[in-house]
């Protein structure tokens, strides 16, 4: 008798957990209700430089979700019923998507031939769904055929968006647009590219060369550059307000520390990894948590 009380009990559980998922899946969340919520940036928890096929994205207060399957994107707004917003790409795949973190507004790259012309193109596209009829898509006039733009940075307060066009293995080019929808290629120092990333308030652009171990630093408005990182093997993580974190590399291309810095100001260590770690386990959120350790110990 206490087996079947105790299996009983269990199978109750059970049930009632199944129904709120029922509940959560088909009523609370609808139409978005079939999809896992998951971060609001999800570039990089995915890994830059893979495509977005088949993912969700949320925007940053959950209000919208856009929804990724081959040659279509769909947007769904949270509680309301009927057909999403689809947005044509005339038979283009995504290779980049990204909600701006501050506003329903979304950033994605489209590339492939066009399903009424034929002919082979890159675009970059800006879709508001609070106003979807002003969507801006924006051609890079001289991308090379099979190219596709990977990774994309965007200042929020400028509205200058570089982007990181694959032209071939290891090959990268950066490319610029304002809003003005002036879209140019800028000449960086390096080929084999690594992160990009912009301050959110002025056009300065943050990349990294793999090939060197160096991290530069350019003005968009004077086209001037400069190397920022400190004599060593390098790599950018990210930026966050007016800070620049960046991580030291061995031999063997997997990070031994890792640095918090600002423009004129230099950089400091924030952590030593006994075991070297992969690049790729390396986020702004273990910045963050490293960063605020090291100021927690040195004010004790």
């Amino acid at each position: 008798m206490k087996f079947r009380k105790v299996l009983l009990t269990f199978v109750i559980g059970i049930a009632i957990q199944a129904a709120v998922y029922i509940y959560l899946d088909s009523v609370l969340f609808a139409p978005a209700s079939d999809f896992q919520i998951g971060g609001t940036n999800q570039q990089e928890q995915l890994g830059f430089g893979v495509e977005p096929n088949g993912q969700t994205y949320y925007s940053y207060d959950k209000r919208f979700m856009a929804m990724i399957v081959d040659d279509n994107v769909s947007i769904y707004e949270a509680g309301k019923k009927g057909e999403p917003q689809r947005i044509s790409l005339h038979g283009r795949k995504v290779s980049f998507f990204e909600w701006l973190p501050d506003r329903n507004l979304a950033i994605f790259a489209t590339y492939g031939k066009d399903s009424k012309t034929g002919k082979y193109g890159v675009y970059i596209a800006q879709h508001n769904p609070l106003y979807p009829d002003r969507e801006l898509n924006t051609p890079i006039e001289d991308a090379p055929r099979d190219s596709k733009i990977v990774d994309v940075a965007y200042s929020t307060a400028t509205n200058v968006v570089y982007m990181k066009l694959e032209v071939g293995p290891n090959q990268y080019r950066i490319y610029r647009t304002d809003a003005n929808y002036d879209t140019r290629r800028i000449r960086v120092q390096a080929e084999n590219i690594g992160r990009i990333a912009v301050f959110y308030d002025s056009d300065t652009f943050f990349y990294d060369n793999l090939r060197t171990g160096i991290v530069y630093m350019l003005d968009g408005a004077s086209s001037t550059w400069r190397e920022i990182s400190p004599s060593g093997n390098f790599r950018l993580v990210g930026i966050d307000g007016q800070e620049i974190y960046i991580a030291e590399m061995n031999h063997d291309d997997k990070v031994v520390a890792a640095y918090r810095g600002r423009l004129k100001k230099g950089f400091k260590k924030i952590a030593t990894y006994k075991t070297p770690e992969d690049f790729s386990k390396i986020t702004l959120n273990s910045m963050h948590e490293a960063s605020d350790k090291l100021d927690s110990t040195d004010n004790k």
